[in-house]
């Protein structure tokens, strides 16, 4: 995973963050005692409904959770006492360890990050269409066999979309 954009340990796992995706491991200590042995989860950001985050204090806990659907999230309960059981065992989420400023700082540009890349994401699919360069000369040559356009006005969208 050394060409992951960005990489938060947590205490039951860590995030490694792509253009297109999450990937989270429980290859460490916390991750082991709180998922078993599991391969890593990969989640890409088309499937991400939301992110929910709880920045790390001084005093509790936070997380970062990856909700791919409603149904599926869990409510997580971090706090100055701990860590619910729920919390550890949800494979979305990884909790942040309370009393380290350089994690609060971390997690907070992890979700930053994760954010920009699920906006950025959604909204260039919106506004891309599908359609390959291909697929467009087709319809336009079906439109030239139905004399709805002239064979100049085929040839000249041919050129556009062929970049000649």
């Amino acid at each position: 995973m050394d060409d992951a954009t960005m990489k938060l340990k947590g205490t039951n796992g860590i995030i490694y963050a792509f253009g297109d995706r999450i990937v989270i491991s429980r290859k460490s200590f916390g991750g082991l005692l709180a998922q078993g042995i599991k391969g890593d989860r990969v989640i890409y950001l088309k499937d991400i409904k939301s992110v929910e985050y709880k920045k790390p204090t001084i005093w509790a806990n936070g997380y970062l959770q990856f909700i791919t659907s409603a149904e599926l999230s869990n409510a997580q309960k971090v706090g100055i006492f701990g860590t619910s059981h729920t919390a550890m065992a949800d494979p979305n989420t990884v909790i942040l360890r309370a009393m380290n400023r350089k994690t609060a700082s971390e997690s907070q540009k992890m979700y930053d990050f994760v954010s920009k890349q699920i906006d950025t994401f959604k909204h260039h699919n919106i506004l891309e269409p599908n359609n390959s360069s291909a697929d467009e000369l087709g319809k336009f040559k079906h439109l030239l066999d139905d004399g709805a356009i002239t064979q100049a006005e085929y040839d000249a969208k041919k050129k556009q979309l062929l970049g000649l």
